[in-house]
């Protein structure tokens, strides 16, 4: 989910003149290099990471999913010194930083060199707005917004209980690991506020989804990445195209394991009572077998989505963006971390139905889809699909960085 964004901008940017200089998690460098972009490994891989820390793949996933907090203070914050001193000289010969919330060590060392760092968000929720504030999971208590009045209050009481608890949980941690690099101690809240010099954040969404909060004006919605490309095989679309338009279910790629017991029964199950045909994005994950069903481990969602009767997925914001791009009606079943906040604007543009990944099985599903189904207003979709393609996320995302590089502060503003 955080790679294919970052690629696509790296891309934008060698188109737009500039030299970008990728530094990956080795598990993601062979993926770069396949789109023609060099890159440098940087930390340990995952197998590493998982035997380092005794959990299994999966298990990782889920603690993000659930909370990432833990793992941050056991393995990330830690390593922090030494991710941050591997990516330093790199860091020194460069114009700007750009990093995702957990490259926490690319800012740090940004903030050694003195340049500008620009925090790529790549889901709406990380905004932390009082006035449109996240969805589900720990901000379950705030009021939807857009809010005003008392509403505001309430939620700005609730995003501060946010922010005390993220510098409860890592600032003395952060401190210790900016003290072992010659920077002074952690101020503001982790992950949110940073020490280097940040002219705005990139909010890596279209702003028809998710417009940018009144409350939080230094991130600029640049509109979602690019899709990443790759076509369906001819033996694919010739099974697709033999029968009724199929049902798509995917889990994303890091959750395909963890719908709980079942999940993939229980979709093909939903299949049958939809009296339609499926295609399963399961990764290494097991799927039951039937005639009916097209089981695969990937492929490329822009040329498989326009082509579903509908698609069942997780919420995460790679694949929210591919959905809402296809114009096909939708179940989101979120699993954790910002999928049910991607999923409530889903529901909210009514496009999509939502049933968390717990309470899924055929039968509940059946009964949110099939309505959908019926009523489900393929010209707003279409609409809202036109809008979402409208605007290259990563070409916009390009020319403010090239702003910032140029030190060009009028570009910065422009809409």
């Amino acid at each position: 989910g955080d790679l294919y964004p970052v690629l696509g901008l790296a891309r934008a940017l060698d188109a737009a003149g500039l030299e970008p200089r990728l530094l990956l998690n080795p598990d993601d460098c062979d993926v770069a290099r396949a789109w023609g972009l060099p890159s440098t490994p940087v930390g340990p891989s995952r197998a590493e990471m998982s035997a380092r820390l005794g959990l299994s793949v999966d298990e990782i996933a889920a603690s993000i999913l659930r909370d990432p907090g833990p793992l941050l203070n056991r393995a990330l914050i830690p390593m922090l010194p030494s991710l941050t001193e591997a990516v330093q000289r790199a860091v020194d010969e460069a114009s700007v930083v750009c990093a995702t919330p957990f490259a926490l060590h690319a800012v740090l060392a940004a903030e050694r060199a003195g340049i500008p760092a620009i925090p790529i968000l790549l889901q709406p929720m990380m905004a932390f707005s009082a006035v449109d504030p996240p969805r589900g999971g720990a901000f379950r208590a705030a009021m939807p917004g857009p809010a005003g009045g008392v509403a505001l209050l309430w939620n700005r009481a609730v995003i501060g209980v946010a922010h005390a608890t993220l510098r409860l949980r890592h600032k003395r941690r952060l401190t210790r690991a900016r003290r072992a690099l010659g920077l002074p101690p952690q101020l503001g809240t982790p992950l949110v506020h940073h020490g280097a010099d940040v002219p705005f954040r990139l909010g890596f969404w279209n702003a028809r989804f998710a417009p940018v909060p009144p409350d939080t004006p230094d991130i600029v919605a640049a509109g979602f990445p690019a899709s990443p490309g790759g076509a369906l095989t001819a033996e694919q679309i010739r099974w697709i195209e033999t029968g009724p338009p199929p049902l798509v279910v995917t889990l994303g790629s890091i959750a395909q394991n963890l719908g709980g017991t079942g999940f993939w029964t229980e979709a093909l199950d939903l299949a049958r009572r939809l009296d339609t045909r499926a295609v399963f994005l399961h990764g290494e994950a097991g799927v039951p077998a039937d005639d009916r069903l097209l089981a695969l481990p990937y492929a490329p969602h822009a040329d498989l989505f326009p082509r579903a009767a509908a698609i069942v997925h997780h919420g995460g914001i790679g694949t929210t963006a591919e959905a809402l791009r296809s114009g096909r009606p939708q179940l989101v079943v979120p699993v954790g971390a910002d999928q049910p906040d991607n999923a409530s604007r889903l529901h909210d543009m009514g496009v999509a139905e939502v049933l968390p990944v717990k309470r899924f099985g055929g039968a509940a599903a059946a009964a949110l889809l099939a309505p959908l189904l019926e009523r489900f207003d393929y010209v707003a979709a279409s609409r809202h699909a036109t809008l979402m393609r409208e605007r290259d996320g990563c070409a916009e995302a390009a020319r403010l960085i090239a702003a910032v590089v140029s030190k060009d502060a009028h570009a910065i503003g422009e809409d």
